[in-house]
């Protein structure tokens, strides 16, 4: 399994939220492909994508792009309100 997250926006759009992150699920440990594996889990994101999100203005927006061996990408837009913490601190890990 294969994870891109690419963000922008934020406050004005600034240039600093821009990020893109690249990551090979299968290269990691044990415990942080198990950890990556359910938190990316096409079912999890897309749960958090229909998420209300209340005031998302001057948010970052992430696109997560999930990419299993054999199958077709899946790509999600997911607000920073739709991320519960321990995702963002998650992101900020990887």
């Amino acid at each position: 399994m294969i994870i891109e997250i690419d963000a922008e926006g934020g406050f004005s759009g600034i240039a600093a939220a821009a990020l893109h992150k690249r990551i090979d699920v299968e290269a990691q440990a044990e415990p942080v492909k198990e950890e990556l594996s359910n938190a990316f889990d096409a079912k999890e994101l897309q749960r958090l994508a229909a998420r209300e999100c209340g005031d998302c203005a001057d948010r970052i927006s992430y696109r997560i792009t999930v990419t299993i061996e054999g199958h077709r990408s899946r790509s999600f837009i997911i607000r920073e309100d739709q991320l519960p913490p321990e995702m963002l601190d998650l992101i900020d890990r990887i």
